[in-house]
C-alpha cells in the first residue's frame, strides 16, 4: 500500500498525464462532455440566472483574461469561469456520474475553457486538464459512497472544487508540490448545500459557479507559493472526514487504479433537463406512453417506486405543489404528470407556464411514492425506478427501468449529443453553419492551438 499522501498520489498522476498518455475512449468522451456542456452554457443564455450571473461577473471585472459567455466580455478567468458555470446549470442539463452522485463537466469545463482562453491553450492540453478534472470529482465523490447527501452536501460543488482546482493547475503546468498545495488550498474552499431544494432557488445553479471560481482561485495561489495541508483529503480534519455521514466513506475509490482506470468515461448523459434521479421514472412513465397511450383524463393513479434518497430529493410533501421551475426539476409527481399530459418532457416542460398546466396540476394528486427495497439495494450504482398506472376502467399497466437513458449501461452517443446540442444552442442563435462549425470544432479539438477561438465561436453576435 502506498505511503504517499492522496493529494501526492493525485498530483503524481496528474503531472505524469499528458493528451499521448490518456487513452483513445478518454479523449473521445471529453469531446462528447465538452460539446455537451458547451450547448448548455449557450442554451441557457436567456434564462433569469444566467442573466445575473454575468452581470455580477462584469461587475466584478479584472484583467481582460477569459470571455463572458453570452456577453463577449472579457473579465478575469475567476470571474468568467463563475458566470459560464452557472450558465451551464441552468437547465439541469449535463452529464451525472452515478457513484459520485456529482455533475463534473459543469465545473471543470468552465475553468478549463477560461484559462485555456486567458493562457492560449491548445486542445490537447484542455482534452487532459477536463480529463483529470471529472477523474477527481469522479473518484472523490465514490469515495464518499452515496451518502454524501446525507449529511447535507452538494457533490457537485464540494467534489467538483477539487476538480476545478486539478484542472486549472495543470493547465497553468504548476509542478508536483504546487498541485498537492492547491489541492490543499482548495480543500479549505469546498462548499456547497442541498438547502435549495427547500424553496427551489437559484443556488442549485450556484453549485457549478462556485467551485469553478474557487479552483482557479486555489490554483493561482499555489502558483505564488500559498501552501495547503498535503493531508486535505485523508487528515483528521480532511475533506473525507468533514463532508461524509457518519464517516462512511472509502478512498480506495480515489487511489484503485489511479491514472490507469478513467472513471469519469463511465459518466451519464442526461436526456432530460432536470435531476438526474428523475431518468428512471421518467423514461418508465414514457414508456408507458409510447406502448399503451393512455388518456391522461382517465387515469385514476400514478404509482412511483424508487430508491429511498430520489423519493427524499424528489417526493418531499411540497413536491406536490411545485412553486418555481427548480422545483419542478425536483419534483417527481410534476415530472410523472406532465410526462403523460404532453408525451415528453423536454425544456419546454420545465417553464413557469408549464408548471401551471391545470392537466398536470389535476394529475399531480394521483401519483403516489414508495420506497423500493430492492431498487434501495441496487443505489448508488443503479437509478432504478418503476411507474405504474390505474386506469378508470381498473387496467394496469406497469414499466421498470434499472439503467435510464444516458446511463452508462444505457448510453446515448456521441451522435445524439451532437442532436442535443443543436436543440440546444438553436434556442439562442439560428446560424446552423454555426452551429456545424462548432460541432466539428469540438470533434477535432485535438487540432486547436488556442481554444479560446472555440469561447469566440460561441459568444460572438449572439443575438
Amino acid at each position: 500500500m502506498s505511503e504517499k499522501k492522496l493529494a501526492e498520489q493525485i498530483a503524481d498522476v496528474a503531472v505524469g498525464t499528458s493528451y499521448k498518455t490518456l487513452p483513445a475512449p478518454a479523449i473521445s468522451y471529453v469531446k462528447t462532455l465538452l460539446l455537451d456542456v458547451l450547448g448548455s452554457m449557450v442554451g441557457t443564455r436567456n434564462l433569469e440566472s444566467s442573466r445575473i450571473a454575468r452581470e455580477t461577473a462584469e461587475e466584478l471585472g479584472g484583467p481582460a483574461e477569459a470571455t463572458i459567455v453570452g456577453l463577449g466580455k472579457k473579465v478575469a478567468a475567476p470571474n468568467a469561469a463563475f458566470a459560464n458555470a452557472i450558465q451551464c446549470y441552468g437547465f439541469d442539463f449535463v452529464d451525472d456520474h452515478n457513484e459520485s452522485n456529482a455533475h463534473p463537466s459543469p465545473a471543470t469545463i468552465p475553468v478549463s475553457l477560461a484559462i485555456g482562453e486567458a493562457l492560449k491553450i491548445n486542445g490537447k492540453e484542455l482534452v487532459t486538464a477536463i480529463a483529470l478534472g471529472n477523474e477527481l470529482v469522479c473518484r472523490l465523490g465514490a469515495a464518499f459512497l452515496g451518502d454524501m447527501y446525507y449529511q447535507g452536501f452538494h457533490p457537485t460543488s464540494t467534489c467538483g472544487t477539487m476538480g476545478a482546482s486539478l484542472s486549472a493547475g495543470k493547465l497553468m503546468k504548476l509542478n508536483r508540490q504546487q498541485l498537492i498545495y492547491t489541492q490543499g488550498i482548495a480543500g479549505s474552499m469546498v462548499s456547497g448545500l442541498m438547502a435549495w431544494n427547500s424553496e427551489g432557488s437559484f443556488t442549485k445553479r450556484l453549485q457549478a459557479g462556485h467551485p469553478a471560481f474557487c479552483g482557479i482561485i486555489a490554483a493561482r495561489m499555489a502558483q505564488k507559493g500559498f501552501n495547503g495541508p498535503s493531508d486535505i483529503y485523508e487528515g483528521v480534519d480532511g475533506v473525507l472526514h468533514a463532508y461524509s455521514h457518519l464517516d462512511h466513506y472509502d478512498s480506495k475509490w480515489i487511489t484503485e487504479e489511479l491514472g490507469a482506470r478513467w472513471e469519469f468515461t463511465t459518466s451519464s448523459i442526461k436526456v432530460y433537463p432536470c435531476c438526474r434521479y428523475s431518468g428512471g421514472h421518467l423514461d418508465a412513465c414514457l414508456e408507458l406512453v409510447q406502448k399503451y397511450h393512455p388518456d391522461p383524463r382517465k387515469i385514476k393513479k400514478i404509482l412511483i417506486r424508487s430508491s429511498k434518497y430520489t423519493i427524499h430529493l424528489l417526493a418531499e410533501p411540497r413536491k406536490w405543489d411545485p412553486q418555481n421551475v427548480v422545483d419542478g426539476q425536483f419534483s417527481m409527481p410534476y415530472q410523472s404528470a406532465i410526462a403523460f399530459v404532453r408525451g415528453k418532457v423536454g425544456i419546454d416542460e420545465f417553464t413557469e407556464e408549464s408548471l401551471r398546466d391545470p392537466q398536470a396540476r389535476k394529475l399531480m394528486k394521483c401519483v403516489e411514492v414508495v420506497e423500493d427495497e430492492e431498487f434501495e439495494r441496487r443505489y448508488p450504482g443503479q437509478y432504478s425506478s418503476a411507474a405504474t398506472i390505474t386506469m378508470e376502467d381498473g387496467a394496469k399497466y406497469t414499466a421498470v427501468v434499472d439503467n435510464p437513458r444516458g446511463d452508462k449501461r444505457n448510453p446515448v452517443t456521441h451522435g445524439d449529443v451532437e442532436k442535443k446540442f443543436r436543440l440546444l444552442v438553436g434556442r439562442v442563435f439560428q446560424d446552423e453553419a454555426r452551429t456545424e462549425r462548432v460541432i466539428d470544432y469540438v470533434n477535432n479539438i485535438e487540432s486547436s492551438r488556442d481554444v479560446g477561438e472555440l469561447v469566440s465561436m460561441v459568444t460572438v453576435h449572439a443575438t
